[in-house]
């Protein structure tokens, strides 16, 4: 378990790194395909700024959850894991529908 504890502590490092970049540095080219799909008026500069704080607090929370994990409940550690990962991704999905519907 202790695995899963250090996998995502740099999990959540990478994310961060990431929301880091894309927010505060605007960094929008680490987004697949976002300057083509700006051009085109999928997406604007909005969609990329929420997709930068989604990652970055994702981050956030997978290294807080990670040495939660590592000092006090070690067997919630895969329970923490899916949370981390399946709340990123779905925090990603909805910013994505909710971009396409204010076309």
């Amino acid at each position: 378990m202790k695995v899963l504890n250090a996998l995502l502590v740099i999990l959540g490092l990478i994310f961060m790194f990431f929301g880091y970049e894309i927010f505060f540095k605007k960094k929008y080219g680490l987004i697949n395909n976002f300057y083509e799909d700006k051009n085109k008026g999928k997406f604007n500069d909005n969609y990329a700024k929420r997709v930068g704080i989604i990652e970055f607090v994702g981050g956030l929370f997978c290294i807080i959850f990670g040495f939660i994990g590592f000092s006090v409940w070690e067997i919630f550690s895969i329970t923490f894991f899916l949370l981390c990962i399946k709340g990123i991704i779905v925090a990603l999905i909805i910013n994505y529908f909710a971009s396409k519907s204010l076309e």
